[in-house]
């Protein structure tokens, strides 16, 4: 077991990824006056991804896109997103109907290198806030931060990027054909479209969820070419609150993320922003934020054993009542509140799913 040193000025913090969870820690960290260094084995930042459509959440936490953006030391301004009011729902059970909301659902954004997606514009600003990168270069051993990503593959993401002239839409396919224990989106923003799936593997299930989701949206007169097909992967772990110490574990290497959804942003950035403050010796504050980000973890973990458990009779269901209420965000915002009601399920189901708290 390694001995660290005592953070110093003059010796520059050592973070292992440039993921959203890495770069929201060094910004940070630069911006209170403390030297980063950010190693990158890719090439590239956002070289995992391929310009796919990912979606910021809007009821996880309370703070509007641009106040939290700024808590992490980002002008949100000056990233490229697209607010998502509503969306169409897909199901065997009931004919396609639409949700909408007065607030946004989500912001869209980019996954990728290029310039108009998120990893490369939070690069851009990292890097002139005086960020150093080591692209292309492995971290060394000894580190402050691992912010290497998911070690474990326990859910998966496979799909299509294309070019259309349709209007902008988002549609939402829910089923077991298409996305076992997941759901299926089409999201088409300013002539760019994807169309994915993410699911989890079930034991001697052969479906392709994939080519059934492309065979729907096909059906349904969307002209899906099968170039250009993408997969990466995610996983779903908890790490024991009391194992957060250096080298800290944030994003997904510290199973910091929606565990229902998968939208995992701005979880992943809240990490980031904890373990700055743990290093800058804002001890008591990393802890509150810490604890707070921790119970809305659980419970996106207690919805998620409860959504897999539903059947497709029961999801088409639950979808259909978003759409019968005048404002269906605040439906996903009460599911994340840390309540009596929801302790309780977290005590009972804590220790019933096939990945367990770590």
């Amino acid at each position: 077991m390694f001995s660290f040193p005592a953070i110093q000025k003059q010796i520059p913090i050592k973070i292992a990824g440039a993921g959203i969870a890495g770069m929201s820690a060094a910004i940070h960290l630069k911006k209170a006056g403390q030297d980063v260094v950010v190693y990158e084995k890719q090439s590239m930042v956002g070289g995992s991804r391929h310009g796919d459509y990912e979606g910021l959440e809007n009821w996880i936490f309370k703070r509007s896109m641009s106040e939290f953006f700024a808590e992490h030391g980002f002008d949100y301004e000056k990233l490229s997103s697209i607010p998502i009011h509503q969306f169409t729902v897909h199901t065997k059970e009931k004919a396609p109907f639409v949700v909408q909301s007065q607030q946004p659902f989500f912001h869209m954004i980019k996954r990728g290198p290029d310039k108009d997606c998120l990893d490369h514009q939070m690069f851009e600003q990292c890097k002139k806030a005086g960020v150093d990168f080591k692209l292309g270069k492995p971290a060394p051993e000894i580190i402050d931060i691992d912010s290497t990503g998911s070690k474990k593959a326990a859910a998966y993401i496979k799909g299509v990027n294309f070019e259309t002239t349709l209007n902008n839409q988002v549609h939402l396919l829910l089923g077991k054909n298409f996305a076992p224990k997941g759901y299926s989106y089409l999201i088409i923003l300013n002539g760019k479209a994807t169309l994915a799936t993410a699911f989890k593997k079930v034991k001697n299930d052969i479906t392709d969820p994939l080519k059934n989701s492309m065979g729907y949206f096909r059906k349904k007169g969307f002209l899906i070419p099968d170039e250009n097909i993408f997969g990466y992967r995610g996983s779903f772990s908890i790490l024991n609150m009391k194992l957060f110490q250096r080298p800290f574990r944030i994003g997904e290497a510290g199973g910091f993320q929606d565990f229902l959804f998968g939208f995992g942003i701005r979880m992943a950035m809240n990490s980031g922003l904890t373990a700055a403050l743990h290093l800058k010796g804002e001890v008591q504050t990393s802890k509150r934020i810490l604890r707070d980000l921790n119970r809305k973890r659980n419970l996106s973990l207690i919805n998620r054993i409860l959504y897999e458990r539903f059947s497709d009779q029961q999801m088409a269901k639950i979808a259909a009542s978003f759409a019968n209420v005048e404002e269906p965000l605040h439906l996903l915002t009460r599911a994340y509140k840390w309540n009596f009601k929801n302790i309780l399920r977290w005590i009972r189901l804590k220790g019933r799913y096939e990945v367990r708290p770590a």
